[in-house]
């Protein structure tokens, strides 16, 4: 017996088995295999997790069906920006003291400026955890979290202005340390180290500090240093593209995209990871052989590599992750802020690449080689100083102003696929085409091409910074007050 003469059922149970992409192919092998495909749930919903770049969660309480009408009206909600509710986060005793932010699975952590750290799950009639780490003001330097790993990381002087900076590792749900880690607290640099950002992606901690520009990896439940990599860089930023991988960016030349992979052993000659990758930003403008515009800042965000799926009935992917780069050129007219949005499948295929060729150089870059068909590149403006915004999932968030200088919600979902529609209005675009920057402050017109969705909505309060995940976006205003906008 043929598949083709298999029972709708049984046909079904094979289909599942397939990627997503190959199963949309099979439609179109025989009508039976269409209407298989089309009258299956469980396909369907698997189909539509695909477009929207998650994988199914933990809860399993809901049956397919209503799992997937649930996905396709919280799809449409964040394409529209329609949100269910919106909630001014009530705690005025604490905000104006915030020092640190962080917003993971549908948990909000803050960091005051004093030993507290304040953990709200982002739910009706959920109550603020607070986390006592016993430490002097002015100590706390920066926290992550994971709540799929119930993983609060924070770092630390044990006493203000002395000993050695520490990392500590507590649990979320319970005022202790995690009971994971080996060690709940691990030295990780002296009194004099500035940490700029910690970061988790399963057992890996990372974390990078300022001058010289250092990152370096713990495995955080053994305890045991991964790498510790000199950068080109001071103040760097950095994302893992896997437990065991991450991605910078430096200001050599016009600016550039640094990928490295954390090698199995670490010795006393070795940093513990190799250079993968170096993918060069478009060339300047230049004069006389000398850059007249010189990057003078550059970040880079994405969501966090949670370690598992979250308790939902669906929950991002890891490798469906867009990194957003966030820098600006200088010239002696003023500065340019240039936003450039690559996939992880771009990034992570560098790595793929490294591992099947022969010698053990750096794979190095120019722009034209790598950039335009993988990246898209849109101006700044003079607001990105101020609030960079960030990134989610597939997602971007960006905070601005429209045309009357009203502040409005700017998403960029770079989840597209073949097929979707073009959107209502000039507030909802598919962004199939080209788009070029001509002139200042590049040498060259300078053209990508990844998809997008643009989708743009007024909001009728000024603003401070951004923070998002799956469900929610933060707004904080110039008053230190929180909006919570959930879908």
């Amino acid at each position: 017996m043929s598949l083709s003469d298999a029972p709708p059922g049984i046909l079904c149970r094979i289909l599942l088995l397939l990627e997503p992409q190959t199963t949309l192919i099979c439609s179109s092998v025989s009508r039976q295999w269409q209407e298989t495909i089309a009258g299956c749930s469980q396909i369907q919903y698997q189909l539509e997790l695909w477009k929207a770049g998650l994988v199914c969660g933990l809860q399993s309480s809901m049956t397919t069906a209503d799992k997937r009408q649930a996905l396709v009206e919280h799809r449409r909600a964040w394409r529209r920006l329609e949100w269910r509710s919106k909630t001014a986060v009530s705690l005025p005793a604490l905000v104006p003291t915030v020092r640190a932010r962080a917003l993971a699975a549908g948990i909000l952590a803050l960091q005051e400026n004093g030993p507290n750290i304040y953990t709200l799950p982002l739910q009706e009639d959920s109550r603020v955890t607070k986390h006592v780490l016993g430490v002097d003001p002015d100590t706390c330097m920066s926290l992550t979290m994971d709540p799929t790993q119930d993983l609060l990381a924070v770092v630390y002087t044990p006493v203000s202005g002395f000993g050695s900076l520490t990392l500590a590792l507590r649990s979320l749900t319970a005022n202790q340390p995690h009971p994971m880690a080996r060690h709940p607290t691990i030295p990780v640099g002296t009194d004099d180290d500035e940490a700029i950002s910690i970061l988790i992606a399963d057992d890996a901690v990372g974390i990078s500090f300022a001058d010289p520009g250092v990152i370096r990896v713990w495995n955080w439940r053994t305890g045991a240093l991964l790498a510790d990599v000199q950068l080109d860089t001071d103040r760097p930023t950095f994302q893992f593209i896997s437990p065991r991988a991450f991605v910078t960016a430096c200001r050599v030349d016009s600016g550039c995209i640094d990928i490295f992979m954390i090698t199995p052993e670490k010795g006393p000659d070795s940093e513990g990871a190799v250079h993968v990758a170096r993918l060069r930003f478009p060339k300047a403008e230049r004069a006389d052989g000398e850059f007249l515009w010189e990057p003078s800042a550059i970040g880079v965000h994405s969501g966090p590599l949670c370690a598992h799926p979250t308790c939902r009935s669906f929950s991002p992917g890891n490798d469906n992750r867009i990194y957003f780069f966030l820098y600006r050129l200088t010239h002696e007219e003023g500065p340019h802020w240039m936003r450039l949005m690559v996939h992880h499948r771009t990034l992570a295929g560098y790595i793929s690449r490294y591992l099947r060729q022969s010698g053990t150089d750096c794979i190095d870059l120019e722009w034209e080689d790598w950039g335009p068909r993988n990246t898209r590149i849109l101006p700044g403006d003079e607001f990105d100083w101020f609030t960079p915004g960030t990134a989610y999932g597939e997602r971007v968030v960006i905070l601005g102003v429209d045309h009357e200088d009203q502040p409005q919600l700017e998403v960029l979902d770079f989840s597209v696929i073949p097929g979707d529609d073009r959107g209502e209005d000039e507030s909802d675009t598919l962004v199939l085409g080209q788009s070029t920057i001509r002139g200042a402050p590049f040498e060259d017109p300078v053209t990508t091409y990844l998809p997008f969705r643009r989708t743009l909505r007024a909001i009728d309060q000024d603003f401070e910074s951004v923070l998002m995940d799956q469900d929610h976006i933060i707004v904080e205003n110039k008053m230190g007050m929180m909006t919570v906008f959930t879908f």
